[in-house]
């Protein structure tokens, strides 16, 4: 008989017989044999996972979750019910023990703390390792300057007459001293602020490091800029010779240098030439003097000198 034929025969066969009671019969047979399986008993090695609670706030464990292996002597089905449903416990600070820089669970000592959430016996479950251990750091404070990290662009004519100020203006931060030793600032998230003629207001979140652990009390400050309208203004400036290394008498020219500025209009009547010195430094291996801005009002920005050099001659 060809391969063909008995497959044409099975078919018919299956036609007419009533195939879904055989295949329920295959499935139930099946069943019966994974209950009966799964009802036996084994000795099987499980992964627990403890989960470190109620740590306190002064005390930073980087490591809170820790996994063991145990071996649990039960049938399939409680084997199985662990690994699914039951196989992270929860693990309180207030049950270390401190040795050292570290805290520690002995597990076999408290065997029975595992047992009771597995709801298993003692017989039933050996533990292959005898402790957890918790390194540990304890946090110090700091308080560290905020730093602004804005791109601000002003409307033509307008500029800001202070720097940011922030409220607060320091943020405290805790962490391992190591750590905090090596921070001076913290930044503000980037923001880019364009076409500007009005004081600023706002809040910012500041710039978490990523690279290393501590713990931020403060995660956003308010944040100021004044912005008025500016003028632009400059002053012809009596230049003052400096020598400290010679009893020369010096002769420049010019005397004077152009000291050019910008302030805010409501400021601008409160300057004049007295607020801005200018001095001339000599250097014996150079031909000219080199022209230094040493005082200035503090209303003013943007200050430069249309020449930083002058010539001189020495009287004889």
């Amino acid at each position: 008989m060809s391969k063909y034929k008995q497959f044409d025969n099975l078919k018919t066969n299956l036609k007419k017989k009533n195939y879904k009671a055989f295949f329920f019969f295959i499935g139930f047979t099946l069943l019966i044999w994974i209950f009966v399986q799964m009802s036996k008993t084994y000795n099987h090695e499980v992964k627990l996972s403890f989960q470190l609670k109620e740590v306190p706030q002064h005390i930073v464990i980087e490591d809170k979750s820790q996994d063991i292996s145990v071996e649990v002597n039960h049938t399939g089905f409680k084997i199985l019910f662990i690994n699914l449903f039951n196989s992270t416990l929860s693990l309180n600070f207030d049950e270390l023990d401190s040795i050292g820089n570290a805290y520690t669970f002995n597990l076999k000592q408290n065997k029975s703390k595992i047992e009771k959430p597995l709801r298993v016996s003692s017989g039933e479950l050996e533990i292959l390792q005898d402790s957890l251990h918790f390194t540990f750091f304890k946090l110090t404070t700091k308080k560290l300057k905020i730093k602004p990290n804005f791109q601000v662009s002003f409307s033509k004519g307008y500029d800001s007459i202070k720097n940011f100020s922030f409220d607060p203006s320091h943020i405290e931060v805790s962490g391992n001293v190591s750590i905090l030793k090596k921070l001076e600032f913290i930044s503000t998230e980037r923001k880019n602020l364009k076409d500007i003629s009005d004081t600023l207001y706002g809040t910012v979140n500041i710039q978490k490091i990523d690279s290393v652990s501590i713990n931020y009390l403060v995660e956003t400050v308010k944040y100021t800029l004044p912005v008025a309208k500016f003028t632009e203004g400059n002053f012809e400036i009596p230049i003052d010779v400096e020598n400290n290394a010679s009893n020369e008498e010096f002769v420049i020219f010019p005397k004077t240098a152009t000291v050019n500025f910008k302030t805010s209009l409501s400021n601008y009547e409160k300057i004049d030439e007295s607020g801005f010195k200018v001095v001339a430094k000599y250097e014996p291996d150079e031909d000219f003097m080199i022209l230094e801005l040493v005082k200035q009002p503090k209303f003013v920005k943007n200050v430069s000198l249309e020449n930083y050099k002058v010539d001189y001659l020495i009287k004889r």
